[in-house]
């Protein structure tokens, strides 16, 4: 897996953990973490959000996107990087706590650059700043 597709999916793990034991979005924006002590190991998806960007993909109203799957569920939702849905294939729909979690992840500016870098990566034609 890329390193900036890792990211993104841990990082968006991490915050609907975070949501999973009581915290929130306004919380988390302050700073306040659910933490517990656990002995250190490698990082497993929880929730089996994961992103991804297709190599040779194309623009869709002249914007890069990104899709956000859930295998097990059979979602498959298509996103502008500022979060905006385009559409979902698959059985399921996305709950309102993903997209919650969403929003506050793509809100952060490291996020927006780790997004663009990924899909530089896979579409070295379609590059975006």
């Amino acid at each position: 897996m890329e390193k900036h597709e890792e990211h993104l999916d841990e990082s968006l793990d991490d915050i609907l953990f975070q949501l999973s034991k009581g915290n929130t979005i306004e919380r988390l924006a302050k700073g306040v973490r659910w933490e517990s002590f656990q002995q250190v190991k490698e990082w497993k998806n929880r929730f089996g959000y994961q992103f991804h960007i297709y190599s040779n993909d194309h623009f869709i109203d002249n914007k890069p996107h990104f899709h956000l799957r859930k295998q097990s569920e059979n979602i498959d939702c298509r996103f502008f990087f500022n979060g905006d849905l385009i559409d979902c294939k698959g059985k399921s729909q996305i709950e309102k706590k993903v997209f919650e979690a969403l929003s506050y992840l793509l809100s952060k500016p490291q996020q927006q650059l780790r997004l663009n870098d990924f899909w530089n990566s896979k579409n070295p034609n379609l590059k975006v700043e």
